[in-house]
């Protein structure tokens, strides 16, 4: 099948819910003696009638992500099936993740795990990972019935708005999303009143904000640097560059174009008033490429100077030595009350309920905003900013000769899908304050709504979309220099124009290896 997928998807403002109360009811949290058991309504048929050779499935997860769950879940599943045994490998940070999965399947795969998070190791898109035959093809897979599930498919188990998700530039399903994720500011709700501030709802009050809140003695924000801040510049390339969109698509008479899956395409139509007008939208690779080489989305035009503008004139309120500063250190500056607000995502949610707890007559109040407007109406930034609502977790399976292995490696897999073991892992995570990313998408999953109220930061109209964020960023091999550069324009080095002017140069070297590798002739209506 040829065709190239939208990353990432529009999605629907949804209710948000995650564990947060004590009551003795059905919402109640679980005790701290309770685990991920196994699911009851298909599990024990399931069981094989005849003795099998002991193997073991290996799910590599980061630290704190669902950690607890997940090993009470593989010991549930192993309880199942004695002669598959489940271990879950605990990595320390995304980088070490990805680093350790490379390794493996470059020495041939024998020792990598058979489960990995594909939104840890082959972000933006697994095409290469496909090609190069390590991650499995699971086209079959999400349409097999799942013996825990009630026998409803895998896809038929999971929110359907988020299918495309799955997919490959070539139509190949390549993983299966487990869960939310949204972005946006906490900010400490006793400092704002103490201060007689308001969560800011433009860009303008944000800056005015933290000045107040710096000369109070405050840091004003604490932001992981290094992991987070690009989230904020998707936010603005997507907020000025949605006209271009259309012209990106794939459309009936393309190479790539596959009714089944492209035939949305033909009826999307921009609109600034509708932030959801690119739902499904699918994206041609070389006319994403023609855009920026044709400068229809300008890397040095006057929008990227006045959002890069706006991060400089922010990043004079970030925490002292933030280029620098780990993730765990930036989250303790808001814990502690140094920081008055803390840009990160919904897994905080549970992690920040729990530590509240924890702190008792020293917790605060606290709350969410949303990535802020600009006070006055700007063309070059129509309608409204749309955030980050999308798939955070994807889980793939490993492609391995041994195919009894990647058998019980599915099965595994169907388990952790089923609604009932979805529901167990996300309440057990939130209870023992380790990280969910958002809610799940696992259809059935329902968790008590005590903490909606914090999550109002996170739910947006719309999604923005990742179309043009790597070509206009252009970091992928000079992440080192791009660093570099920004940093240099932070600190007053450089002007907005010499700071655009490399990063152009980072983008088309990124522009011109893609075109290399691919093969591309820059003509979507023909095959590379």
């Amino acid at each position: 099948m040829k065709r190239k997928i939208g990353i990432f998807v529009i999605a629907a403002i949804l209710a948000i819910s995650m564990v947060g109360c004590n009551k003795a009811t059905k919402d109640s949290v679980p005790s701290s003696s309770s685990s991920v058991a196994p699911a009851t309504n298909a599990a024990e048929t399931s069981k094989p009638a005849e003795k099998k050779e002991t193997k073991t499935v290996v799910l590599a997860t980061i630290s704190g992500y669902y950690s607890t769950a997940l090993k009470e879940a593989a010991e549930a599943y192993t309880k199942l099936h004695p002669e598959t045994k489940v271990k879950i490998d605990i990595i320390k940070d995304n980088a070490a993740y990805k680093t350790n999965f490379d390794a493996k399947m470059a020495a041939g795969g024998d020792n990598a795990p058979d489960i990995v998070h594909t939104n840890l190791v082959v972000q933006p898109d697994p095409t290469e990972y496909i090609n190069k035959g390590w991650l499995l093809k699971l086209n079959d897979f999400v349409n097999e019935p799942n013996p825990y599930n009630d026998g409803k498919t895998v896809f038929e188990g999971i929110d359907p708005a988020y299918h495309q998700n799955s997919y490959d530039n070539n139509g190949n399903v390549a993983n299966v999303p487990f869960d939310l994720v949204g972005t946006g500011f906490y900010y400490n709700k006793d400092i704002f009143d103490k201060l007689g501030l308001e969560a800011p709802q433009t860009w303008e009050d944000l800056l005015a904000d933290s000045q107040k809140l710096k000369d109070a003695g405050y840091i004003p924000l604490a932001m992981p640097y290094q992991s987070s801040e690009s989230w904020m510049h998707t936010a603005f390339i997507d907020w000025s560059a949605q006209s271009v969109y259309p012209e990106l698509l794939i459309l009936p008479g393309d190479a790539r174009y596959d009714e089944k899956v492209d035939s949305k395409n033909t009826s999307i139509k921009y609109s600034a008033d509708n932030p959801m007008f690119d739902f499904g939208a699918v994206y041609d690779p070389e006319k994403v490429l023609n855009v920026i080489k044709d400068k229809k989305y300008d890397n040095q035009g006057p929008a990227e100077k006045k959002w890069w503008t706006t991060l400089k004139d922010l990043s004079q309120f970030y925490e002292p030595g933030y280029a620098t500063m780990d993730d765990n250190s930036v989250y303790s500056l808001f814990i502690s009350q140094k920081a008055a607000m803390f840009w990160s995502g919904s897994w905080q949610v549970g992690t920040l309920l729990v530590d509240q707890q924890k702190l008792k007559d020293k917790s605060f109040k606290w709350g969410t905003f949303k990535f802020p407007k600009f006070a006055a109406e700007d063309p070059l930034f129509p309608g409204s900013p749309r955030g980050i609502l999308v798939p955070g977790h994807t889980l793939g399976i490993t492609a391995k000769k041994d195919q009894e292995q990647v058998e019980r490696t599915k099965d595994f897999m169907k388990y952790l899908y089923s609604k009932d073991v979805a529901q167990k892992i996300f309440e057990r995570t939130l209870e023992v304050g380790e990280f969910v990313q958002g809610p799940s998408l696992v259809l059935g999953v329902e968790l008590p709504a005590a903490v909606n109220d914090y999550l109002t930061g996170f739910k947006v109209a719309g999604n923005m979309s990742y179309a043009l964020t790597n070509i206009s960023e252009g970091v992928s091999d000079d992440k080192p220099a791009s660093d570099a550069n920004r940093l240099d324009f932070y600190q007053g080095k450089l002007t907005v124009e010499k700071f655009l002017e490399n990063k152009a140069k980072f983008a088309q070297k990124l522009a011109d290896k893609q075109i290399a590798e691919n093969k591309y002739d820059l003509d979507p209506k023909t095959n590379p």
